[in-house]
């Protein structure tokens, strides 16, 4: 299979390179990725800068192209589609370095490099492994790469990407693959004072997480605490059908069209 890896915590990060390095043995691998660490991006596009692009190695891989890109998680994925003229069979974003679980998808910069993927009609999956530890990166790629075939037919052609998720523990503990809804994630409230180097002071965002999750939920929150890999299928159209019509007709009602 022909595949573009990229991802959004840089081409330095050690998930991308567990990732290239599982899919290189029977894959042809293409790889643009930032320069640079841009976790939390969402689908930002770099717009009143040029870009830059510069030739990158990463250990163990032998890809047909590897570049990295001083932009965004999307620029990359849509400068290789649209610039390079790319046609892969799939877009492969990660392997993250801690979760995309829930409603966190909306910043993330991995699931976006794949979303832009999906805009421009290209089946793509975003993949993850839970936390901010090191370990476990080639339990999961390994596992993903066995596993492509599989996790590619969960894809279509319909503008759609799928977002994969592993959690933090060795392969052997793998309870198996769930199909899962985004949970929605909670996190505590204000921000932290802090002193920085310069004398002066600035702010942090919380990051302690305090979703909880039924014993019966069937989000991928709660199975990727009970030891599961979750897939979840993805979508950028955020329109709430379910209430446009209502709003047609408020505003049919309420509003001179003239």
């Amino acid at each position: 299979m022909k595949l573009l890896i990229t991802n959004d915590d840089g081409y330095f990060a050690p998930g991308i390179a567990a990732l290239a390095r599982a899919l290189a043995k029977d894959n042809e691998l293409y790889i643009v990725a930032p320069k640079f660490n841009q976790s939390c991006v969402s689908h930002g596009l770099t717009l009143k800068k040029p870009l830059t692009v510069e030739p990158i190695s990463i250990d163990g891989v032998c890809a047909r192209l590897a570049l990295c890109v001083d932009g965004t998680p999307a620029d990359c994925t849509r400068f290789a589609l649209q610039h390079l003229m790319l046609k892969p069979d799939a877009v492969i974003s990660g392997i993250n370095q801690a979760g995309n679980i829930g409603t966190d998808v909306l910043y993330s910069g991995t699931v976006s490099a794949a979303a832009e993927a999906a805009m421009l009609g290209v089946r793509s999956i975003a993949v993850s492994r839970d936390t901010l530890a090191v370990d476990y990166f080639d339990d999961a790629a390994a596992h993903f790469a066995e596993n492509l075939d599989l996790f590619y037919s969960c894809t279509n052609d319909n503008k759609r990407l799928l977002n994969v998720n592993y959690p933090f523990i060795p392969a052997k503990e793998y309870r198996g693959v769930r199909a899962a809804y985004l949970a929605e994630q909670v996190y505590a409230d204000g921000y932290s004072r802090v002193e920085l180097d310069s004398g002066g002071e600035g702010f942090i965002t919380p990051s302690e997480k305090l979703t909880e999750c039924p014993e019966n939920d069937t989000s991928d929150e709660k199975y990727i605490r009970d030891g599961f890999i979750t897939v979840t299928p993805l979508k950028y159209d955020i329109t709430d059908y379910e209430h446009l019509a209502r709003i047609a007709s408020l505003v049919e009602k309420n509003y001179n069209n003239g």
